[in-house]
């Protein structure tokens, strides 16, 4: 075992719960319950951001690395009229508008632009809000799916979507990947101007913009949720239907391209679900860390998060596992022992902290994982 893998396997060993957690009972400050969900981290002005997905909002809290969220409230709660309120749409209407939001199930923070981009799941579109002065109940600046702000309608296409999940960002922040789950694929947009109801210029999962059927080939995915980009220009997807985590050539200029790596399964054909450091279920959310040398996977039908090297001997095996005694535990966890259905994670690279969120517990933590990572 590598010291990296010594220090990670000791850290989780001693830690089965967040070193600090909010919910169940003790929900983040100023609001009275949180349903979890993606989570975002702004490092240059210290804010988090957090998903609560079922109370139809994105919260925003100032964080410290080693203490976790500060202040007796939100600074800011997009979605909702104030931190008491968990309307649909910020109404309790099924009609969109552009200050409310139904079931926010992607989130990523945009330090090109000093905003943030939301993908509301049940309004089959992307918000994009301006974070350079926090307001509660902002109106968006931008919306991608969607001609207007007043509109829901789900299609595929390469201007449509039908429920949007995770999001990333490339380097340069000029692009913007999106996992249209229920089209069952990851589309990309041109973000260097934003253009009114813009087309997608990539597609991962289907072979054109129109297709939207599910598949298990190396070039087509099931419900896709979460997702990230590294450096070199590789989009990792979990593919929570398939029960895997697939890579791809970002940069692939043909629809339809064919994964290049996949975790969680033996091969491009086997979809099986299964525990163990090689075994997914229904993955939700990846967070990369280290140069991109570390994975986080919210592994979230086997109640855990786990941990990959890229340097490890077998990349593909897991090295570490949080929320669960060992690497074959499956079962939901209490809050005290452990985890419950993670479906966000975000690593902290100044607090060497991973922060997750989950809806069986409905909390949001920060696991310390050593000072000490060669």
């Amino acid at each position: 075992m590598s010291a990296r893998s010594l220090t990670l396997a000791l850290a989780v060993a001693l830690a089965p719960a967040p070193s600090s957690g909010y919910g169940p009972g003790d929900p983040p400050p100023g609001v009275a319950e949180f349903s979890g969900g993606p989570v975002s981290l702004d490092t240059v002005h210290n804010r988090i951001f957090l998903c609560d997905s079922a109370n139809n909002r994105v919260l925003v809290y100032g964080y410290n690395s080693q203490s976790g969220l500060t202040g007796a409230a939100p600074l800011a709660v997009f979605g909702q009229v104030d931190a008491d309120r968990t309307a649909v749409n910020g109404m309790d209407t099924p009609t969109p508008n552009g200050c409310g939001l139904a079931h926010p199930t992607g989130i990523a923070c945009d330090a090109t632009r000093d905003g943030l981009w939301v993908s509301d799941f049940l309004n089959n579109r992307v918000l994009f809000f301006s974070t350079r002065k926090l307001q509660t109940f902002q109106p968006a600046d931008y919306v991608i799916g969607q001609t207007e702000l007043g509109y829901s309608e789900p299609r595929a296409g390469a201007r449509g979507l039908c429920g949007p999940t995770g999001l990333a960002l490339s380097g340069d922040g000029q692009q913007l990947f999106i996992a249209d789950s229920l089209n069952n694929r990851v589309v990309s947009f041109d973000i260097s101007e934003l253009a009114r109801h813009p087309a997608a210029i990539g597609v991962f999962g289907q072979k054109d913009f129109w297709q939207f059927e599910a598949g298990a080939s190396p070039g087509e995915l099931r419900n896709p949720t979460g997702i990230a980009l590294d450096a070199a220009g590789q989009l990792y997807v979990a593919d929570t239907g398939n029960n895997r985590v697939m890579v791809f050539d970002a940069g692939a200029k043909s629809s339809g391209a064919a994964a290049c790596a996949v975790f969680g399964q033996e091969d491009f054909k086997s979809i099986k679900s299964a525990s163990g450091v090689s075994g997914l279920k229904k993955p939700a959310a990846i967070a990369l860390a280290d140069a991109d040398r570390l994975m986080f996977v919210a592994d979230t039908g086997n109640h855990r998060v786990l941990v990959y090297d890229g340097l490890a001997s077998d990349p593909l095996r897991a090295i570490a596992v949080i929320g669960q005694p060992d690497a074959t535990s499956s079962e939901p966890q209490p809050a005290a022992k452990g985890l419950d259905d993670p479906v966000g994670v975000v690593f902290d690279i100044l607090g060497q902290t991973l922060w997750v969120s989950e809806t069986g517990n409905a909390r949001v933590g920060f696991y310390k994982l050593g000072q000490s990572m060669e």
